[in-house]
Order: structure tokens, then sequence, then C-alpha cells
């Protein structure tokens, strides 16, 4: 940014009129000159590697630049993102430590786990960062070059082949949940500590199958040290049209796409989740950041807090379901 642009900015946040981004709620007249005035601490509750750190040092430089103060990545990963995401819920309710959260902190860990260290009702939505679908991947060794050709191995031998995720209760884990209720097959759960080693054991032969989300896949993908079986939304991604989905992979119905986003401890002033919605929804609308987050097959979308408090609570009620009635469990 040249310095003319930045003495404009800086204008606008001291309380000037700004216009709105496309919708997304304006900086709060009187909380510029007070907020941010010292470094914010983005808790990633995944280890340091994985997509989700991917994604938030994808984000990084450019919140620094609209808040005009450093954004400190803190990895707290373990317990299936139970640990960092209690952390976040207990910080103080300034604006000063915010928790990047996913399905599985937020929708799935609450119906699955009796006391995962926090609560919903803790937390105040900031905002819906991107959605993406997972991929399907394999160890070249595995004797199955689509899905449909693993599940019928898998059929044959029930219990043979394993699939690895980021941790009981991730978005990875209630993916390949579904996938063997619905498809009716017994694959091997192995739970690790996040993505990124997930990853890791399949390339090494530790487990068959990975579930992953595609930025820290797909690169193993093109050299080809994965195989990749399907994807598990409702149309092939671009990143790979030769993929199938699950779906055409003869498991009607099946589709899954998991999303992420930020929140803020409850009674963080609303002129503060206002700013942090606007630094956000701002480096989504980067040019340069959202090509990069599409070429790994992950949409941006920078919603509203309130949209996406609303997709929380919708997608909360409709997993208690489908985890009751699959019967899905921890490990």
């Amino acid at each position: 940014m040249n310095p003319i642009d930045r003495r404009a900015l800086l204008k606008a946040m001291s309380g000037a009129a700004l216009p709105t981004l496309g919708g997304f709620l304006p900086l709060a007249a009187g909380a510029q000159g007070r907020y941010p005035n010292k470094p914010i601490t983005l808790i990633v509750p995944q280890p340091a590697g994985g997509d989700a750190d991917a994604v938030c040092r994808t984000l990084q430089a450019k919140m620094q630049e609209l808040l005009g103060q450093p954004v400190i990545i803190d990895n707290r990963g373990g317990a299936a993102g139970n640990i960092g995401t209690a952390l976040g819920a207990k910080a103080a309710p300034d604006g000063y430590t915010v928790t990047f959260v996913n399905q599985g902190t937020m929708v799935f860990n609450p119906h699955l786990y009796p006391n995962p260290g926090f609560k919903l009702d803790q937390f105040e939505p900031v905002t819906q960062l991107a959605s993406i679908d997972l991929v399907i991947c394999a160890n070249p060794g595995v004797p199955a070059n689509t899905l449909k050709e693993l599940l019928e191995l898998a059929r044959k031998e029930p219990g043979r082949f394993t699939y690895g995720t980021a941790g009981s209760g991730s978005a990875n884990h209630m993916a390949g949940e579904m996938l063997k209720a619905m498809a009716k097959v017994d694959l091997t759960h192995v739970p690790y500590r996040g993505g990124g080693p997930a990853i890791v054991g399949t390339l090494g032969g530790e487990t068959n199958l990975v579930l992953a989300f595609p930025l820290g896949a797909l690169p193993h993908i093109r050299a080809g040290k994965l195989k990749a079986l399907a994807v598990t939304g409702s149309k092939r991604s671009k990143a790979l049209p030769n993929v199938p989905t699950v779906a055409e992979s003869g498991v009607k119905g099946y589709e899954f796409a998991s999303w992420f986003g930020l929140v803020v401890p409850k009674r963080t002033p609303q002129e503060v989740i206002s700013r942090l919605n606007f630094a956000a929804t701002g480096a989504l609308k980067t040019p340069e950041i959202s090509e990069r987050l599409q070429s790994g097959m992950t949409e941006p979308v920078g919603s509203s807090p309130q949209d996406f408090g609303r997709l929380i609570a919708q997608e909360s009620a409709r997993w208690a379901k489908l985890i009751k009635q699959f019967n899905m469990k921890i490990d």
C-alpha cells in the first residue's frame, strides 16, 4: 500500500465514514481510536503446517495491514481442537484474542464429547471465512485407483483399510464416519493430532487412506505421492476435474462440505467485532488471497457475524441428528 492509501485508511479508521465492503459491516464509529492498540493473538486449535494454519497465515499479512497491529498466530493443537478452543473461550473479551474455528469445534465436538472444555454460548461469531470440500486420498500402494474400487475391496475385507484424519471429532473424521455408514463398509479410523500429520501418515504408509483438506494434499497429489480417489462435495473440483465425487463413486446422496471462521469471547464489544469482521472480510476480498484460496479448493465467504451465527446454529442442530442417526462415536 502506498503512503497516500495508508493515510486515507488511517483517516477512515479514526472515525470518518467508511463504506461497506460488498455488504459487510462497516467499522463502528468511535471504536477505531481505542482498538486495536497492541498485537492480536489468533489461536489456531490445530498444529502448524496443517490447512487451518495455512489459511490463517494466508490472511495474516493483510489483516495486520487493515488492523494496524501485528496478528500473532498461536497454534494450540490437540483433542480435536478442544484445547485451543477452550483457551479462546476463557480469554478476556477485549478483541485481543481471536479463535479460528471449524465444524469440528463448533458443531461436532459439543455433541461428541461430554465436556469439550467450552460451550457455544461462550463465543460471539465474527465471520465465516470459507467453505471447503475434502479429498479422499490413498497411498500409492493401495490396490485401488478410484473410491468405487476401494469400497468394493473394503466390503470383501472388513477392517483391512485404515483412514487417517486430523483427530477424533474433526471434520475429516465425521466425513469418514458418514462415508462408512452410507457406503456400508468397515474402515478403521486412525486419529492424528492434525491434518498435516494425518497426510504424513498416509504418505509413509502408516494408513491406507487420508480424508484431507486440499491445501495440504494437493501438492502431494500433483507430485504423484498420493492418489486422489474422490472429493466429498456436490460437484467436481476445478483443481481436480478428473476426480469424481463420492456420490459419483456409488454412494448416492453423499455430500460433505466443511467450513471455518473466526470467533471471539462472549461480551466482546460489537464495535470490536465489526472491526475484526472488516479486517477478515477485507483480506478475503483481496484478489491474490482469493485466488490463492480457490486454487486450493477453498471458497472464500466473508459473512457478517449474524450470518455466521445462524450457520453455526443450523449446523449444530443438523449434526446433532446425524451423529445420533449414524451412531458416530469418539474412538
